[in-house]
């Protein structure tokens, strides 16, 4: 009689038994889930493929071909001190004019033309409309560590595009850059390239190395200063952390970087001088376009003796503001505030772009401004990255917080229900055999 009680105690602890293994097999489970398998999987995905364009907006560009060619701008010929000589007087010719001396006085005035100087601001188009898109992709090397990106990067005049008419692009840049999947810090390998498309040419890619974030945060964005890289400059400078906001009912991180003025001239030649041997012709026709020497003062409008022959370089300067999902790195929002000019110096630009009343002058009546853009994403585009965002963020949420605490509730009741059924059946047991 007690062999066949000790059977029937050992027969009722077997669901407790099952019912204690269950549980904790769901606690391992959604231990695992928050500390192995989601941290495994906040990484880049290996299939980026986005496209962001911006709103377009009233801008400012220098002109270089006109400006090389001694030839006024389409937007500025008919202002008076754009015009060719001779050519306010009408049809009228002198009385008589032969065919001859027509043709003389026609290659007299166009040899006179070629020799005028015109004031800088005639090869300035301002008030045009402006926007910038970037299409960034995934492409090899990228593996379970790293991935590499690469970035078309344009701006584009709006009242000059269709068709390959060229006169639309403002100036461009092709990266390419390998980042660690997780941090998104570039890998300390010379394996980033960064081709410049300038209106003079474009610049070979040659591999270097560099520093900061550019095209996404990290993983667990932490709420302090970031290093960024400025592809314009080649250039890594800090963007700091202003506050926390919400971008289309996604949290995010609000962060701004104000750079410049800084020389371009200088910054791009000292990239290429430190990356090779010597510049190659294309990297002299990109760094021709950043300084204009052999022209007067009075043509760009600048104080003192207007014949004083000066160097001008150019300077860039930018606010950037970068909203930032903060669980998955992505930037779902963004918005550039750019303004080139040529300065005679570092001294003189900083001067410059100080004085509020220069600088808003400059804006009305350009004289030495270069490039001046400022806008942000479009509503498409914050619609496309928002959507994504919360893809991800969401698919994070559910598998780092939601599951794992649904699976941990479940498996220590059912752990606790097996103890406790364990402990009645064992009393069972024991009354039983007594």
């Amino acid at each position: 009689m007690a062999r066949q009680s000790s059977s029937a105690g050992r027969r009722s602890l077997v669901p407790a038994l099952v019912l204690v293994g269950l549980g904790v097999f769901l606690i391992t489970i959604s231990l695992a889930l928050v500390f192995f398998v989601v941290p495994s999987q906040k990484k880049t995905p290996l299939d980026i493929n986005s496209t962001t364009v911006t709103e377009t907006a009233p801008g400012a560009v220098l002109v270089g071909k006109g400006l090389a060619s001694n030839t006024p701008t389409e937007l500025n010929s008919d202002r008076p001190e754009c015009r060719a000589e001779g050519s306010a007087g009408g049809d009228e010719q002198p009385a008589g004019g032969g065919e001859g001396e027509d043709a003389q006085a026609e290659d007299s005035e166009a040899a006179a033309d070629s020799e005028r100087q015109y004031p800088v601001s005639c090869f300035i188009d301002n008030d045009i409309p402006l926007y910038s898109q970037r299409r960034v992709m995934a492409v090899e090397p990228s593996d379970a560590d790293v991935i590499t990106m690469q970035a078309a990067q344009s701006l584009l005049r709006e009242d000059k595009t269709g068709g390959d008419d060229v006169d639309a692009l403002v100036n461009a840049t092709i990266d390419r850059i390998t980042v660690d999947r997780v941090t998104a810090m570039p890998v300390d390998e010379a394996t980033s390239t960064l081709q410049v498309v300038a209106t003079g040419g474009d610049t070979a890619p040659a591999g270097f190395v560099r520093d900061g974030l550019q095209y996404k945060f990290p993983f667990d964005t932490e709420q302090r200063a970031y290093d960024y890289f400025d592809a314009s400059t080649f250039t890594t400078n800090p963007i700091e952390f202003v506050g926390e906001t919400s971008v289309g009912g996604i949290d995010a991180y609000e962060f701004k970087q104000d750079l410049g003025p800084i020389d371009m001239w200088s910054s791009i030649r000292d990239h290429f001088a430190a990356i090779s041997d010597g510049y190659d012709p294309a990297v002299e026709s990109v760094l021709a376009s950043y300084r204009r020497e052999g022209m007067t003062a009075g043509q760009w409008g600048l104080e003192g003796d207007p014949k004083r022959e000066v160097d001008m370089r150019r300077f860039y300067t930018n606010t950037r503001t970068v909203y930032v999902n903060p669980a998955t790195g992505q930037i779902v929002n963004g918005k550039e505030d750019i303004f080139q000019f040529f300065a005679e110096d570092q001294a003189e630009a900083e001067a410059f772009f100080s004085d509020k009343a220069r600088m808003e002058k400059e804006k009305t009546e350009p004289t030495r401004t270069a490039v001046r853009f400022q806008s942000g994403w479009n509503d498409e585009t914050q619609n496309n990255t928002l959507a994504a965002a919360q893809e991800s963020a969401d698919t994070l949420n559910t598998f780092g917080r939601v599951v794992p605490a649904i699976l941990g509730i479940l498996g220590l009741l059912t752990l606790i229900g097996g103890i406790v059924l364990g402990l009645r059946g064992g009393g069972r047991t024991n009354r039983t055999r007594a």
